[in-house]
């Protein structure tokens, strides 16, 4: 019989027309579960270190289960017509895996384990991997716009660091270049790019670092230059989307959406290793209409919690540096459906609030003192120092060997009642750069062993 553990993951290989799969519970009753399409795929490296990853075999169909008890299952695979595909019996055993993060129901400023154990989120933002342009021919200095990417090597460095640092968490946007998976016409995916995310997920697991994953980066239909500028062809009409408002308002875009997004989702529903599922990045800095944009936030957090039950969900907004964004700071913080609050914020001397412009530890304390409830969670999720109004990493990283900066953004914030340390944003250009990965141990040592839900921490 096969076997897995409580908590652990398990994957069955399903029939070709299997359309939906369940798994009958040992007290009875059965849980649904996704089915999904796979191409399993090789990884290769050339000379340069630089990453192919191609078809490796006919593709499958998969699912992928968490047992949340001991005793005996079964798997069980239908066709469209509801014909029985598949029945496979498995057991779980219990081997002290700590299960998903929730929010304490102890103390609801903390985060918890649903074994019992404490958790706080100890990392960053790990967006996405990076990529080096390709010379043009022989000539010295002339590039091409083809790229490549180290890929994996760069993952694995990464979660080694964060192992080795007692780190137990990161972010990755699902809209990078690594791991997107979606194309211009929604419904369509590169199942080339859903096995690389999976290798990056698994090397997170492999690390025992919880992933928030977030699904969108977006901001404009506008075909403008702009970074976070996105595609969208209408598959009714074949004609590009222009109208932010529109989609997010809309129950036929919203409900393309659900499906866009279900890939991911189906591979790592319940999955522990989901801290959570976000849905975008700084949703209210695009085109998109503030009003439109909360709509389409407290309609579809729970529409995706409803995907991944045992997983959190969340949203997250633009860089707290202006007193007007405190309404929005407000909206989202009061909105039932945020499972647990964020705020952003960086050591920015352009920015129109004055805390932004020297003091880390004051704009980090005085964010999460502003952006938090009682009954909730809040981390101060994107953190750093930016020159002027976002235009890029701050000048002085490049002479901070020691870190000062990175201890003033990261360790602060939980001192100060926020339910993890901050997450600084300059993962590359600096943690990587100066060598920081390893100042994270004095903050994991310093909480190893403490079950912070249940110690009654009070900030000074």
């Amino acid at each position: 019989m096969l076997k897995t553990q409580v908590y652990g993951r398990i994957s069955f290989t399903v029939p070709a027309g299997a359309a939906r799969a369940e798994v009958a519970l040992p007290g009875g009753g059965a849980e649904g579960v996704p089915v999904f399409a796979r191409q399993p795929v090789a990884f290769a490296y050339d000379y340069h270190g630089y990453e192919t990853v191609n078809p490796d075999g006919a593709p499958v169909r998969e699912a992928r289960y968490t047992a949340h008890a001991a005793g005996a299952y079964e798997f069980r695979a239908y066709d469209a017509g509801g014909g029985e595909v598949a029945c496979i019996p498995f057991e779980a055993e219990d081997a002290g895996l700590p299960g998903y993060v929730v929010v304490s129901d102890i103390d609801p400023r903390y985060f918890a384990l649903s074994c019992g154990g404490g958790y706080l989120p100890i990392g960053l933002n790990l967006v996405g991997c990076g990529y080096d342009r390709l010379p043009a021919g022989m000539d010295h200095f002339k590039a091409s716009q083809r790229t490549a990417t180290t890929g994996l090597i760069q993952w694995r460095r990464w979660f080694a660091e964060l192992k080795a640092a007692g780190a137990n968490y990161c972010r990755i946007w699902l809209s990078n270049h690594y791991t997107q998976a979606r194309t211009e016409i929604m419904g369509v995916h590169d199942l080339i790019a859903l096995e690389r995310f999976d290798a990056v997920m698994a090397l997170a697991r492999a690390a025992g670092v919880r992933v928030k994953l977030c699904f969108e980066h977006w901001r404009t239909f506008s075909d403008s230059g702009h970074f976070a500028f996105k595609r969208y062809v209408n598959p009714d009409t074949g004609l590009q989307l222009t109208d932010e408002n529109e989609w997010f308002q809309s129950e036929k875009w919203n409900e393309r959406w659900l499906q866009d997004v279900a890939p991911y989702i189906d591979r790592y529903h319940d999955d522990p290793v989901v801290f959570a599922w976000e849905l975008w990045n700084e949703i209210d800095c695009g085109n998109g209409s503030f009003e439109a944009v909360a709509a389409f936030t407290k309609k579809m957090l729970p529409r995706v919690k409803a995907l991944s039950p045992h997983n959190l969900t969340v949203n997250s907004l633009g860089s707290f540096d202006e007193e007007w964004k405190q309404e929005r700071q407000d909206a989202f913080r009061d909105m039932p459906e945020m499972e647990f609050q964020q705020v952003h914020r960086y050591l920015d001397q352009g920015a129109p609030m004055d805390i932004c412009h020297s003091d880390p530890v004051a704009f980090s304390i005085e964010a999460v003192e502003r952006s938090r409830r009682m009954d909730k969670p809040c981390i101060l999720t994107e953190t750093g120092g930016v020159n002027d109004r976002h235009v890029g990493p701050f000048r002085f990283y490049q002479c901070d060997h020691k870190g000062r900066i990175f201890y003033d953004v990261t360790y602060p914030a939980l001192f100060a009642g926020a339910a993890g340390s901050g997450h600084i944003w300059h993962w590359g250009e600096y943690v990587e750069a100066k060598n920081l990965f390893k100042d994270f141990a004095p903050l994991a040592d310093a909480f190893e062993g403490i079950a912070a839900h249940k110690e009654g921490f009070e900030a000074s």
